[in-house]
């Protein structure tokens, strides 16, 4: 059942204009971890404590909406195939939502067999047909496991995993290539003065860059965009300022092109920023 949603008082003092470059998020999506754009003026947003998903009017000039698919639980994806939603939860659970009697149902669900234990990216990858999966556990301990970072592709029609990573990425090599291209990566200590490497690169969502064979990723740990293509070489980093974006957790194209990177609240409230990619 969709319900008219009660955030504050009056809708359009809740969101900024987003010409602005800014749309500040109801209080109700203070933990804000994924988006897709629905259209030109409208955002489907997911928290990761709320089984529901929040349609936002970018213009704040139309009520803001919540459809209740679940319980709560820890939801980090979200992607849109045809008429469908797909919701990943942060234990590997991928959830189908179809609309019934103008609300949402879960149609079907997945389990996600793989070592990975914690999940968080999730798009649609319109030119190959499939939804790509990004963890954001590291596998094993070992100094080369601990580099790794791995893309999974999953089959709409069916749910099922491709059992091989589509894309493997080493944390250590994007790090000398950002330092051979010359990007100004932050120092990072320990509390004994040891060097800790500047990235950790810890996926928290993936986005394909459209008209290309590139991948976004973005890293909330690190405040990190990163702009890689399929063979893993690195092509752009952009890092974020805490008062930009405190917690990147989520990232959508406007039909116009624009990018938008959604952010968890640390203090005050989510948001939604406009950002050229790197």
């Amino acid at each position: 059942m969709v319900l008219a949603c009660a955030w504050l008082g009056a809708c359009a003092a809740a969101i900024d204009d987003l010409a602005d470059g800014v749309l500040v998020l109801p209080p109700e999506l203070l933990e804000v971890s994924a988006i897709t754009a629905l259209d030109e003026r409208t955002l489907a947003c997911v928290q990761d404590e709320a089984g529901a998903l929040f349609l936002v009017d970018l213009l704040g000039q139309r009520p803001p909406r919540v459809a209740v698919f679940g319980e709560a639980g820890d939801y980090e994806g979200l992607a849109r195939v045809g008429d469908d939603y797909w919701v990943l939860r942060s234990d590997g659970l991928l959830l189908r939502l179809r609309s019934r009697d103008g609300g949402l149902d879960v149609a079907s669900s997945h389990r996600l067999q793989t070592e990975h234990e914690n999940w968080e990216g999730l798009c649609f990858d319109r030119d190959r047909g499939v939804l790509l999966i990004l963890p954001k556990d590291r596998v094993g301990k070992g100094k080369e496991e601990r580099g790794e970072r791995s893309v999974f592709a999953v089959d709409p029609s069916t749910g099922t995993m491709q059992p091989e990573p589509v894309l493997q990425l080493n944390v250590t090599s994007l790090i000398e290539q950002a330092e051979v291209s010359g990007f100004d990566l932050p120092t990072k200590t320990t509390a004994k003065g040891k060097l800790r490497p500047p990235l950790k690169l810890l996926g928290s969502e993936i986005l394909t860059v459209p008209g290309t064979d590139e991948l976004l990723l973005l890293s909330a740990v690190d405040r990190a965009l990163v702009r890689v293509d399929r063979a893993g070489r690195l092509l752009g980093l952009r890092l974020f300022d805490e008062d930009e974006l405190s917690k990147p957790e989520g990232m959508a194209w406007l039909p116009d092109g624009r990018l938008l990177v959604a952010s968890e609240s640390t203090g005050g409230l989510g948001l939604v920023r406009v950002v050229t990619p790197p």
